[in-house]
């Protein structure tokens, strides 16, 4: 049986500066607030936590509605269905840099949120499942008798109790920790900083499952300030991670001051691990003489430097020069590396002939064919890569580097974009790849789903501090508009006024659309909105590409009134979004003139029906598939 409950804790009033001391607070707090506390700890730039309600939870989110909890500044934001919200996380824990929560129900509401989970674990993006389950109870009773419950499938031998456990068994793999709640309080605290601590370090997903019974239980306040929150490793500043931390350093810097033709390679894993900052650093501080390059996923480097040389990216890389420069260099330095075929043109990167080559990974750092093993067996890591590049660029001696400028080449956008006969029935995606080529503007979030367009990104180059956020290493359509909906209450959240441009198939808007109704819902909580290119190609083109260019299967319901259904959803035309079609070429170049294109971040949300070859994509996908 559960511990008997305390009287509910007083109303207590903040300090007049809106801040919380232990003398604010009551003696005793429940356990949901303490929850939701800890997260904000875990990361303090959140304010938005996502959820679906289900009876299993609805306790746990009544605790969102404290004084305590809304002293700071976090509120609950629905999204119209579970894997809509896994997707809306994720994008926010890109664009805040840190943790994000998704809050679902047992059963019916977390299965449907796996698969944007496990997109989540493939893409390195630290999200909180949190999942509101039967109560505990409940579950010691299911031991001895057969008692069926909603949301539970019955065991497979029906005189049998049912396993109030099955799904949790279903997401080892997808995610990196998993803890329920028990009655214990003592054994919860430590559960649930295991949880968000490991979630920080992996960047990646993992799930805290809590019992119906337990958010009303209660502990002590004063864990709150007696034990404060930390994400750091516990071989942080240890002899043996400092050992090998200056060891790594220095045989990656005198390979490089031998080098006489250096190349830097940046992925994505930099970023995704919260290493931006530091990667700049050190980016910076080379000179002109070592050569700089992004991959697909990563554009993360500033890509106006001088030493900038392209997107490598094997076969479809952004010319033919940029890969010769790379892969003719004698040193490699690839920093934050994410290998997959979708990352390297169907394993195109070829690094063979590369005297020496640095990989570094958030868990391990490959030099040559030796492999230092950042993560240690127990999970935590003796330095993470944001330690790695602030050694890298404290030691730096540039008066050591012996390389010469030898490279005149940088990668120069030209135009795609061919006039045809078939102008007058629609817009090439080469037309698309000009128009961002000019129209993107510093500091842009560049959103993108997995679709025909993402290909021709290297054809793209972007301007200093532009961001990308694709899910091309999952690859599940429809990833990208919930995702923009998830970043552009960050982008508000953080109070920026960077624009926020989607490119969405309209095969991938069919699997997810109900999320356009969230920017409507929340039009004055979102004063910054984005901008939707919605590509109507009639149906799946990149499929096409691979097989089947005319079979059914390939096809979608092409008839939908795109730009009605943000009026279907509650808006109002003019007042919380502009719809605008766009047919053909003629009528593309009249409405993005450069006087009347879209400039800055908007307050209504920009929508633009785009209508596209059903059989036209960049060129770059047939070079990808060998046509």
């Amino acid at each position: 049986m559960p511990p008997v409950q305390l009287a509910s804790p007083q109303v207590f009033s903040p300090t007049s500066s809106g801040s919380i001391t232990p003398m604010d607070i009551p003696k005793d707090i429940f356990l949901g607030e303490y929850i939701f506390y800890r997260i904000t700890e875990a990361n303090p730039k959140l304010k938005s936590v996502f959820e679906i309600p289900g009876d299993f939870n609805l306790d746990f989110l009544e605790h969102a509605y404290s004084p305590l909890i809304l002293n700071r500044g976090v509120k609950l934001i629905n999204t119209c269905n579970e894997l809509n919200g896994a997707y809306t996380a994720d994008g926010y824990a890109r664009v805040i840099d840190g943790l994000s929560v998704f809050i679902s129900t047992f059963g019916v509401g977390e299965l449907s949120a796996v698969n944007g989970i496990a997109g989540a674990f493939a893409e390195y993006s630290p999200v909180l499942h949190i999942v509101g389950t039967t109560a505990l109870e409940t579950q010691e009773q299911a031991k001895s008798k057969v008692e069926n419950i909603h949301h539970l499938v019955p065991n497979h031998d029906i005189c049998k109790p049912a396993n109030h456990n099955v799904y949790k068994e279903m997401i080892k793999d997808i995610s990196c920790v998993q803890e329920s709640l028990t009655y214990d309080m003592n054994d919860n605290v430590a559960k649930i900083d295991r949880v968000l601590n490991t979630i920080l370090q992996e960047r990646r997903p993992g799930y805290l499952f809590i019992p119906r019974d337990v958010p009303n239980l209660q502990l002590p306040s004063q864990l709150l300030f007696s034990n404060p929150f930390s994400s750091a490793s516990k071989y942080e500043h240890s002899l043996e991670s400092e050992k090998l931390l200056k060891e790594v350093t220095d045989t990656i810097l005198s390979h490089l001051y031998q080098s006489e033709n250096p190349s830097v390679f940046s992925d994505c894993l930099t970023t995704r691990f919260g290493a931006q900052r530091e990667l700049d650093l050190f980016l910076d501080q080379l000179p002109q003489s070592i050569k700089i390059f992004s991959s697909n996923f990563g554009r993360n480097v500033n890509e106006t430097k001088p030493n900038y040389v392209g997107v490598y990216d094997g076969k479809t890389s952004s010319t033919p020069q940029v890969r010769s420069l790379l892969e003719s260099s004698d040193f490699v330095l690839g920093l934050g590396v994410y290998e997959t075929e979708m990352n390297n043109a169907a394993y195109s990167a070829d690094f063979s002939n590369v005297a020496n080559v640095v990989m570094v990974h958030p868990d391990y750092i490959r030099i040559n064919s030796a492999i230092y093993h950042i993560k240690q067996v127990d999970g935590e890591k003796l330095f993470s890569i944001s330690q790695l590049l602030v050694s890298l660029a404290t030691n730096l001696d540039a008066g050591k580097i012996t390389a010469t400028v030898s490279n005149t080449y940088t990668y120069q956008p030209k135009d795609q974009y061919i006039p045809s006969a078939s102008d007058v029935n629609y817009t090439p995606q080469s037309k698309l790849t000009d128009h961002f080529n000019s129209q993107l503007e510093p500091n842009d979030l560049f959103i993108v789903d997995t679709m025909s367009f993402v290909f021709g990104l290297p054809d793209i180059k972007f301007p200093a501090g532009a961001q990308l956020v694709s899910a091309s290493a999952w690859g599940s359509i429809g990833y990208a508009l919930p995702a923009t909906f998830g970043a552009t209450c960050a982008i508000n959240d953080l109070g920026s006024n960077r624009r926020i441009v989607l490119v969405q198939g309209d095969g991938g808007a069919q699997m997810t659309i109900q999320e356009l109704s969230s920017f409507v819902r929340y039009h004055t909580e979102l004063p910054n909105k984005p901008h939707i290119y919605l590509i109507n190609n009639d149906g799946y083109t990149i499929e096409r590409k691979i097989l089947g260019p005319n079979r059914s299967y390939n096809d979608i319901n092409g008839s939908w009134k795109w730009g009605d259904l943000l009026s279907t959803f509650g808006g109002k035309q003019g007042k919380t979004h502009d719809s605008f079609k766009i047919a053909n070429v003629e009528e593309f170049d009249r409405f993005f003139d450069k006087a009347h294109g879209p400039k800055k971040s908007s307050s209504r949300l920009q929508f633009y029906e785009i209508i596209a070859g059903k059989y036209d994509a960049p060129l770059k996908v047939d070079s990808l598939l060998g046509k």
